[in-house]
């Protein structure tokens, strides 16, 4: 008899029928906010079944170059963190197994593994042969916010699988990524107010945000103004160049090369 969790998480008719044209033709640099990328079970399954507090090391205070502000946060990494690349933690969080998470999360990861069809989808959006990924979780609290930033020129593009409903969320609290374009300025710690551009993203039910890295790329959070009881969840399917193939974001290098972009 199939158990509750052995079937997909993804909705493959969406990745199916999804016109790559919707996301490569998008302004300022390719973007899309998808609604229901996974199905109502697996959002719901894996909704209840996020992470614990418990397993995340918080990130408060973290230096960024050109004077950016911190992205404070809880922060989990799988198998492996940017933050602790000689080893484990010290305190032991942040950082989790395959085996320590909850098993809903085991088949999804094993899903996004494994999917043909998700990875076919995501090499047309992206526009990529090959990639390697890597996988984290944040969670944002009162106050937190994501400053306006470029990623690294090592990422090819993020997926942001957010995981709070509109019965946790009040949308006053903010939370949205903004997409942000045509930055009035030359500086490299920009406010969102020096940019003409602010498209916001839906966030909560079943809505997830995927983004191409770009020069342009230009996206954050305002500070959340959220309940010390509430918090903004997500998870990121992070896809970068393979290790044996250099970045061609030569441009991009030279302007974020010392931006702790993460």
């Amino acid at each position: 008899m199939e158990t509750e969790i052995s079937h997909s998480f993804i909705n493959y008719d969406l990745t199916t029928s999804f016109k790559a044209s919707a996301f490569t033709t998008r302004s300022p640099f390719p973007w899309y906010n998808f609604h229901k990328f996974l199905t109502p079970q697996g959002f719901q399954k894996l909704y209840l079944d996020f992470p614990c507090l418990e397993l995340f090391e918080k990130h408060s205070g973290i230096e960024r170059a050109y004077g950016q502000r911190s992205h404070d946060r809880y922060y989990l990494a799988y198998e492996s963190s940017i933050y602790h690349q000689d080893g484990v933690p010290s305190e032991g969080k942040g950082i989790v197994k395959l085996k320590d998470l909850p098993i809903t999360w085991q088949f999804f990861l094993n899903e996004l593994e494994t999917s043909t069809v998700y990875r076919s989808f995501i090499q047309s959006l992206l526009g990529v042969s090959d990639y390697r990924v890597r996988y984290a979780w944040h969670i944002g609290f009162n106050g937190s916010e994501v400053s306006p930033h470029i990623d690294s020129p090592d990422k090819i593009g993020t997926h942001i699988l957010y995981f709070n409903t509109s019965e946790d969320w009040n949308a006053d609290w903010g939370g949205s990524t903004l997409v942000l374009g045509e930055k009035q300025n030359a500086a490299l710690n920009p406010d969102f107010s020096d940019f003409k551009i602010t498209l916001p993203t839906q966030t909560v039910d079943n809505h997830s945000f995927l983004f191409k890295n770009a020069p342009n790329g230009w996206h954050g959070v305002e500070p959340l103004t959220c309940p010390e009881s509430a918090y903004r969840r997500l998870f990121n399917v992070i896809f970068e160049f393979p290790k044996n193939q250099p970045s061609p974001n030569v441009g991009l290098r030279s302007l974020v090369k010392k931006i702790l972009h993460r």
